[in-house]
């Protein structure tokens, strides 16, 4: 779910201080992202996969990057939207769990 050695890589690369203001400003577009897919009004479902699976691999949140790779695959020839996004927001939900109770430990 979480790829402990990058988000340790991460946090190597930036600092502490400035790890909380990337895993911020993460959690606040992965939010953006999310409201659309919640609401189905993505205007290109394709960009979208493809915005969260970036940040989201960056961060270490490594199923929703898988699933968005194969949803953003999907919609570049038109299979792809809802459905998909609905898997995505919650896997994205359980991994921030997970993200959050490892941080904490």
């Amino acid at each position: 779910m979480i790829d402990w050695g990058r988000v340790s890589e991460l946090k190597g690369e930036v600092g502490d201080e400035a790890f909380e203001e990337v895993t911020e400003i993460f959690l606040e577009e992965a939010e953006r992202i999310l409201g659309k897919f919640d609401t189905g009004a993505s205007s290109n479902w394709e960009e979208d996969f493809h915005f969260l699976k970036s940040s989201a691999l960056n961060m270490g949140f490594s199923e929703v990057a898988q699933l968005c790779q194969s949803a953003e695959v999907r919609a570049r020839v038109g299979g792809a939207g809802a459905s998909d996004a609905a898997a995505i927001a919650a896997r994205f939900r359980a991994s921030l769990a997970a993200f959050e109770q490892g941080r904490a430990s």
